[in-house]
């Protein structure tokens, strides 16, 4: 059901060139310089040993707390951070868009240890550039920081299945929050769509069209919402119509 947005078979965007064999892969030419900050200094061990185990990756620092976090940025100038959902320090929505907005030029991915469909949703409004579950594999981790690390979003397959699957079936028969009111009736069919985690080329082949249509009509979406990345289009499609 779920796919990505960028996930599961890869991520948009990833081409080599040159020679380099960084560069071969998709990989920056560059160490990703990584942060990692979670309350638990056994699993702050365990991310550090995967990330470290490829060579375009590099963890130059960690803390269990949002206090040292501020610090440990400052001082190590990290591409990514990747945190615990939970980190002491940070209760609530509110306060990790304030942290988010506090750590300028770094990207975050946040980690939701427990498979919670409020926490999941509570990281995508946050803000977060990606969002990974406790039980991702070694793989889908190192992908998802490099997606991040590139500019792209990267949502968990898993949790985008039984998270957003759910709330989707949810909100099928509520009306759309008022901030989508203004998108046409072929965006609004794509929408959905992207809060499911599907590319571009897939929305194409479900919709009947051109790669291109689809990529404009996203485009003008994005414009139309004021956003830039499919990470705030989910939020906002997932937003309660309660709160608007």
């Amino acid at each position: 059901m779920a796919r990505k947005t960028q996930h599961r078979r890869g991520q948009l965007n990833e081409e080599g060139c040159g020679q380099d064999p960084l560069r071969i892969t998709g990989h920056s030419p560059h160490p990703i310089r990584i942060i990692i900050a979670d309350g638990h200094q056994v699993v702050r061990a365990g991310i550090r040993a995967l990330l470290e185990s490829e060579r375009d990756l590099t963890v130059v620092g960690e803390t269990d707390n949002v206090d040292d976090l501020f610090t440990e940025s400052r001082r190590t100038k990290p591409d990514i951070t990747l945190l615990t959902y939970g980190l002491p320090g940070c209760k609530d929505v509110e306060a990790y868009k304030q942290l988010f907005r506090s750590l300028p030029g770094v990207r975050v991915i946040v980690l939701v240890k427990d498979n919670d469909a409020a926490l999941f949703r509570h990281a995508v409004e946050a803000g977060a550039q990606g969002i990974i579950l406790g039980n991702i594999g070694r793989e889908e981790l190192i992908k998802s920081v490099r997606a991040v690390a590139r500019g792209d979003s990267y949502l968990d397959p898993e949790a985008v299945e039984k998270t957003f699957g759910l709330l989707r079936q949810q909100q099928e028969d509520v009306f759309l929050p008022k901030e989508l009111h203004s998108l046409s009736p072929q965006e609004r069919r794509i929408i959905p769509l992207i809060a499911e985690g599907y590319t571009n080329k897939e929305i194409a082949v479900k919709l009947a069209l051109s790669d291109k249509t689809v990529k404009n009509y996203v485009a003008n979406m994005f414009a139309k919402l004021a956003i830039e990345r499919r990470t705030q289009a989910v939020a906002l499609y997932y937003k309660s119509p309660a709160t608007v």
